[in-house]
């Protein structure tokens, strides 16, 4: 059923505010809950308002090797259109915020962490130090506040075993099978580097090459925590349900290595969080009343509270990077939209000019629940530390009991 306001407000936390937006004709209507109120606004949708979306819209297909200057101020001119019309009526109620957007319609294809607040200077601007809505807020997405607290979500008990990853290797074999569906893949030199820091900070099980199969996942997703998939994915926009991430095939599993959209619908996972680090995972086709129908979705109803997800087809080393400080963040107890958050800050920060446009950077985006993951593996300091002080309680309680002995006393 359907969350009621004073529920919804009562499930906020201080520190979130919900913005909401229902698109009616050329008027949007942008709604704002938070613990200490609620408010609406509406804006006029006109020719300029479309023509910058579509332009946002378009960050994906960037020639980085084209490029050229002027365009940094075409997009921020048109990225600070849109924060006018979308931000600017609520941002003053929203302050020190973190948001979560539920957007409507065409809106679900766009982040807002690219939205730029207004400048009086955009000529000195570059990629790198745009006034983006990504340093003031971090963001997450829900497709609805009724999905986003939903208790079908809470978890019954915890998992024993955290962390699952996969990254499939697709090489000859992948090719000579791939050839009679008219497709092939190129490998992702830099997914398996991914997983590997990834286990190395969490701990738990990593499928790599051939052994990362859609058999391995099946049998074995089910009892993790935290499931990360990088890899491949193909996208059908008129059959939705057959979109599909791409597993390595092998000589051992006879089996299909695609998992289409319909079979995720039908898994039983514990997970608290998935991450498809993949090509085009959040996209889909739009359908009214639906939002976007994508691979995520599924995620969300197989139970899984919490997707990491891309918009696009992503540079596979600027979202290797990304992904391995997001989980060195959400290692050091972030909530999720604050480690993606501060992930994306770090990469535009240490990276060069050239590979901060938001393409490198703009595509992954955290939707629903966004509490920090516990994880039981600390960090190596950490657990020198831990160790040193047991070592360190143990002589100190030896030297005790030798002197109390020499003493004819007793413990």
């Amino acid at each position: 059923s359907t969350i009621q306001l004073p529920h919804l407000i009562e499930k906020l936390e201080n520190d979130e505010a919900i913005i909401e937006y229902e698109i009616a004709d050329s008027t949007i209507y942008i709604y704002v809950i938070a613990k200490h109120g609620i408010i609406i606004r509406k804006a006029d949708l006109d020719s300029a308002f479309w023509s910058s979306l579509d332009y946002l819209l378009t960050v994906k297909n960037v020639d980085i090797s084209a490029f050229r200057k002027s365009e940094i101020i075409d997009f921020y001119r048109h990225s600070n259109s849109l924060w006018r019309k979308l931000m600017e009526p609520v941002c003053h109620f929203v302050q020190s915020k973190k948001l979560v957007i539920i957007p409507d319609g065409v809106l679900g294809y766009l982040p807002f962490e690219i939205l730029s607040r207004t400048t009086d200077q955009p000529e000195e601007l570059s990629f790198k130090t745009m006034p983006y809505l990504l340093t003031e807020f971090p963001v997450s997405y829900s497709y609805s506040a009724t999905l986003k607290y939903n208790p079908y979500f809470v978890k019954d008990g915890i998992n024993n075993q955290e962390l699952i990853a996969f990254a499939p290797i697709y090489g000859k074999e992948n090719i000579e099978n791939s050839i009679a569906r008219d497709v092939s893949f190129d490998n992702l030199p830099n997914a398996r580097q991914e997983v590997i820091s990834i286990e190395d900070m969490w701990g738990g099980k990593i499928y790599m090459d051939q052994d990362a199969t859609k058999a391995n996942f099946m049998n074995r997703s089910g009892n993790y925590d935290v499931i990360h998939l990088a890899m491949h994915a193909m996208i059908n926009d008129s059959v939705p349900m057959f979109s599909r991430l791409v597993f390595s095939e092998s000589d051992k599993d006879t089996a299909s290595n695609f998992l289409n959209t319909f079979e995720i619908y039908d898994l039983v996972l514990n997970a608290s969080m998935v991450t498809l680090s993949a090509c085009n995972t959040g996209t889909g086709i739009l359908r009214n009343g639906e939002g976007i129908m994508s691979l995520a979705r599924g995620f969300i109803y197989a139970g899984v509270p919490s997707i990491v997800m891309t918009l696009w087809e992503v540079q596979d080393k600027s979202g290797s990077d990304i992904m391995t400080r997001y989980y060195q963040n959400l290692k050091l107890g972030d909530d999720k939209d604050v480690a993606l958050r501060d992930a994306k800050l770090e990469f535009l920060k240490d990276s060069p000019d050239y590979s901060t446009h938001p393409f490198y950077w703009s595509a992954y985006i955290v939707t629903g629940d966004t509490q920090p993951i516990k994880s039981n593996k600390l960090p190596a300091i950490i657990s020198l530390i831990v160790a040193g002080g047991v070592i360190l309680f143990m002589v100190i309680l030896l030297l005790i009991i030798r002197h109390k002995k020499r003493s004819g006393k007793t413990i």
